[in-house]
């Protein structure tokens, strides 16, 4: 199943010119963990979020679409922590 773990390194690789390896680096990982993620949200929705051709990785149409989607979840996702984490105990 797709969890924000996984959004949140599909968004780093996009951010990191679609490089794992950089990617790997500002996430603190592993880079085949960060593979992994990449592969584990393909086989979940059928679809090739990137192409690969000579080891680098460029993305797909499919990719872009779901990077919409995935930068607006972590920005919905951020605010709500934000919110949580600054309600009064009691409130």
């Amino acid at each position: 199943a797709m969890t924000l773990r996984h959004i949140r390194i599909f968004l780093a690789v996009c951010d990191n010119g679609c490089n794992v390896t950089r990617a790997a680096e500002a996430l603190y990982m592993a880079q085949p963990a960060v593979s992994a993620a990449i592969r584990e949200l393909e086989e979940e929705y059928g679809v090739r979020l990137f192409d690969r051709l000579s080891r680098r990785f460029y993305i797909t149409e499919a990719g872009k679409r779901f990077y919409e989607y995935a930068s607006r979840m972590a920005s919905l996702y951020s605010d709500m922590e934000r919110e949580m984490r600054s309600w009064e105990i009691g409130r």
